[in-house]
């Protein structure tokens, strides 16, 4: 998730506004000019409201700028080399090379690039459609826009001693950020949630890592959620529309890789067991009232994975009262 997750801190307080209407995308109309007629503020404009569009893109920009201050003191900031790709290379077979990409962390920076670039996207889309886009081009927007950011990131990385261009980080960033698009697209989809949770339990990365501050590229705390909910897939069920079905997936304190200061460096690179997680989740968006702003709201704690009980299997597989 690492960079991205930045990003996506920088966008949620655009998001505020944006989220204040849960129509954002209900049904549209052309994406025309405005008429004179005025549109509530919380409220969509069914044609483009071209101050809207320029307020948006003007936040955004703004919310990126800030975001690539911040990373590039935090974690750009070193010395720069030649540009490389993060198998260490510069040749366009060693941009494929998946060896040392594909374990790191057991796969789950894949997942975090994934989930910080589909809410970059899903963010920036609401944006366009609160100015009056329609629902198919806000949401190819926000696609668009997540896999720039997700590759002037890699572009960057590809000139620091400490990381290289990974094309793989890219790729799951990508489809990220069309996630919403596709989850536009397909029944399935649309009931299918990616949510995170963190918790401190394993105290290696704060022992060994020099960016302390920096929890996201913690992933022995991490928990990356997939969370189905029968209901949005099948509206004439009786299953309750607040319940979901949550499938989770984190690495246990054994895990040892490529983090800075780490004591073995690369020797130990996808070392670390899985930690697989069964565990029931709520749906805001089924529990809270279905008024404008309670829904916006439902739509941003979705974003997140509520503490619930919890059946783990791993080394030590056991039925957990509560999992954050």
């Amino acid at each position: 998730m690492n960079k991205s997750l930045f990003i996506v801190i920088a966008l949620f307080v655009f998001s505020a506004n944006i989220f204040a209407n849960d129509n954002t995308f209900n049904s549209h109309t052309d994406s025309t000019i405005a008429p004179a007629t005025k549109t509530p503020f919380f409220k969509n404009a069914n044609t483009l409201n071209v101050k809207r569009f320029a307020a948006v893109n003007a936040t955004s920009l703004l919310a990126l700028y800030g975001s690539y201050h911040y990373i590039n003191n935090a974690w750009w900031a070193d010395s720069k080399k030649a540009f490389h790709f993060d198998a260490g290379g510069t040749s366009i077979l060693e941009a494929f090379d998946f060896g040392r990409d594909a374990i790191y962390a057991k796969g789950l920076d894949k997942v975090g690039h994934f989930y910080g670039a589909r809410i970059t996207s899903d963010i920036f889309a609401r944006g366009i459609r609160w100015s009056g886009k329609t629902e198919a081009q806000a949401l190819l927007w926000g696609g668009f826009l997540g896999t720039a950011v997700q590759g002037f990131i890699e572009i960057k990385d590809g000139f620091s001693p400490n990381w290289g261009f990974s094309v793989y980080d890219w790729m799951s960033g990508s489809l990220g950020s069309f996630y919403p698009y596709f989850q536009s697209k397909s029944r399935f989809l649309s009931a299918l949630d990616i949510k995170y949770s963190y918790y401190r339990k394993y105290n290696y990365y704060y022992d060994h890592v020099q960016r302390v501050s920096n929890f996201q590229d913690d992933y022995m705390n991490s928990t990356f959620w997939f969370t189905f909910n029968p209901k949005r897939y099948k509206p004439e069920s009786k299953w309750p529309k607040w319940l979901g079905i949550s499938v989770g997936v984190g690495v246990d304190e054994t895990l040892d890789d490529y983090y800075i200061g780490a004591p073995n460096g690369y020797a130990d690179l996808g070392k670390g067991g899985y930690e697989i997680y069964i565990a029931p989740d709520i749906d805001f968006k089924g529990l809270l009232p279905k008024k404008p702003f309670w829904q916006s709201l439902a739509h941003i704690l979705n974003y997140i994975k509520v503490p619930s009980p919890a059946l783990r299997f791993s080394k030590d597989s056991k039925l957990m009262p509560l999992h954050f």
